[in-house]
């Protein structure tokens, strides 16, 4: 019968060798389990304690690694971890029996490190601390490292806010002194991500695409967007429909936004975009918005010699010509009157949008009446002195005292071809009409010269029945009458 109180004492061997081998054997297994641990091996473990500068991790087969504590703190400086909690890092540095751990290749404040990330062209994470002399302070592994200007980014340019206090990506260019002078490069590192994203964006970007960016710098010439690794340029006239004075008036850094790609040149890597364009144009629907005689309240953005633009709508310019300004006067130039940024009320003229033209009418202020042109003198019936402000195929616009409009039509004024009617009344010219109605609720006014010139040949032949000469010429022209009969009989 076997014994099962312990082992078999009579077997080969006595219990002492049998409790060698198998130290031994466990010491064997150890040190195979810490060979398979070669540089660069990923691995995963438990914390087993925190210290001041390092954190211990559990690796399996009694086997502690540490990682450098500097590399686990988060943006304010804080440990998120404790102990039990799972990580997974690298392998960078065994010596000594000793296993330095990585969580992401970036840190470990180790020499043989640093060196063997400067011998691998492997990136480094560094912390920018200060500025200094020509470049950086960047602490790297727990040692104080520096970065030239040139080499902190692609754009140089850039403020020290825009990198101190930060965590970068860094490629180590020297390495010297026995790691008491360190170079970095950023720039290197930036520009080896851009070359791998030109790559797969030159697979699937095409003009015409309306994509995603995030707004990155502003500029006096436009706006940097990050449209995934790669910056377009948003130039100040693709900034809006609308006139944009300054790139701040329509975006702000950090801002998501969609625009379109308008040009793209792979060979000098520029991207064009366009934020209005990847917007509705305001123009394919104003008719739906506006027509004529439509009335509204405007801005007045510039100025020129003939006349003012005024802003409807971001995006919907008009123009109110210089003829509809002097209310009732002539003026040589807009500022005369008017101001950019005033508002006035206006009605629209006309409308074109494939042309993107809208011509627009002062509409007076009823209190202008009280202070300048009496009612009576623009009463149905009275006879005006107007200025012609626009010729449409229909008819004539006539800016009238008080600024108000009227409206002359074809079948008031005469027998004239389009031609001959723009030659016999150029814009800006003066002429009599008279007021034939005045509908109160629209403000629209109709006007005859036809009815003028029948009121005046009327009031001719009234003057001259009532003047001796009329009888004195049917007297002389009865008795040249009976004469020439009498000649003939």
């Amino acid at each position: 019968m076997a014994n099962t109180n312990g082992p078999d004492l009579h077997s080969n061997g006595s219990y002492d060798d049998q409790e060698e081998d198998f130290a031994a054997l466990f010491e064997a297994s150890n040190r195979a389990d810490k060979d398979a641990l070669t540089r660069d091996a990923k691995i995963s473990g438990n914390i087993v304690s925190i210290g001041d500068e390092w954190v211990f991790v559990d690796i399996g087969g009694k086997t502690e690694g540490a990682i450098s504590k500097e590399e686990l703190l988060d943006s304010n400086r804080v440990l998120d971890l404790k102990v039990g909690d799972s990580i997974t890092a690298y392998v960078i540095v065994q010596r000594d029996g000793d296993i330095l751990l990585s969580v992401k290749m970036t840190q470990a404040a180790s020499e043989d490190a640093v060196r063997a990330a400067y011998r691998s062209g492997v990136p480094v994470e560094g912390l920018v601390t200060e500025e200094k002399k020509g470049g950086y302070s960047v602490l790297v592994f727990g040692r104080q490292c520096f970065c030239p200007y040139s080499q902190i980014d692609i754009v140089s340019g850039g403020l020290p806010d825009d990198y101190i206090g930060k965590k970068f990506s860094f490629r180590i260019t020297e390495f010297s002194e026995k790691g008491r002078n360190i170079v970095l490069s950023r720039r290197q590192t930036l520009e080896e991500e851009r070359n791998k994203k030109v790559e797969e964006l030159q697979q699937t970007l095409k003009v015409g695409d309306i994509i995603s960016g995030t707004v990155r710098k502003l500029a006096p010439f436009g706006a940097f967007v990050d449209i995934g690794g790669l910056e377009g340029l948003i130039p100040m006239s693709e900034l809006g429909w609308s006139r944009v004075d300054s790139a701040s008036d329509v975006l702000a850094p950090g801002e998501e936004i969609s625009v379109k790609i308008i040009t793209l040149d792979w060979e000098k890597r520029r991207i064009g975009l366009s934020l209005k364009q990847a917007q509705e144009n305001p123009w394919d629907t104003v008719s739906a918005r506006f027509h004529e005689g439509f009335e509204t309240v405007g801005t007045v953005t510039r100025l020129a010699n003939f006349g003012a633009f005024v802003e409807l709508e971001p995006g919907i310019e008009g123009l109110l010509h210089i003829s509809n300004l002097g209310r009732g006067r002539r003026i040589n130039h807009p500022r005369e009157a008017l101001s950019p940024g005033e508002s006035l009320k206006v009605r629209v003229m006309s409308i074109n949008p494939t042309e993107k033209r809208l011509s627009l009418d002062l509409v007076p202020d009823v209190q202008e009446f009280s202070s300048g042109v009496a009612p009576d003198e623009i009463a149905e019936g009275s006879v005006v002195h107007g200025e012609i402000q626009a010729v449409k195929d229909y008819g004539l616009f006539v800016n009238l005292p008080g600024g108000r409009t009227g409206l002359l039509r074809n079948a008031e004024i005469g027998d004239f071809s389009p031609r001959e009617m723009r030659k016999k009344f150029p814009l800006g010219s003066m002429l009599d009409v008279k007021i034939m109605s005045i509908d109160s609720e629209t403000n629209k006014i109709a006007l005859s010269i036809k009815a003028l010139e029948r009121t005046n040949e009327l009031n001719h032949i009234q003057e001259y029945l009532k003047s001796g000469n009329a009888k004195k010429s049917f007297g002389t022209f009865g008795e040249l009458l009976k004469s020439k009969l009498g000649k003939k009989d």
